[in-house]
């Protein structure tokens, strides 16, 4: 499964802070990146396992501060 984001993430620092996070997600063998040179920092997750799903993800950003939305094709 592909997910694709657009973020409030603005610096590596903050991408740093979610790290954590975003690993606990893609688990164990899945994988993350936010392309902070986009204009809408966009958050790409790549997971094999689909017990997460869009909501998930996006609570799970937003809890820690940031505005996550979903970006349609």
């Amino acid at each position: 499964m592909i997910w694709v984001f657009k973020t409030t993430i603005k610096s590596k620092v903050q991408v740093r802070k979610v790290a954590p996070i975003l690993n606990e997600l893609v688990l164990p063998e899945g994988k993350w990146n936010v392309d902070l040179e986009d204009c809408d920092k966009i958050l790409r997750i790549e997971n094999a396992v689909t017990l997460i799903n869009e909501s998930y993800i996006i609570a799970q950003l937003k809890a820690s501060g940031y505005c996550v939305e979903v970006l349609n094709d």
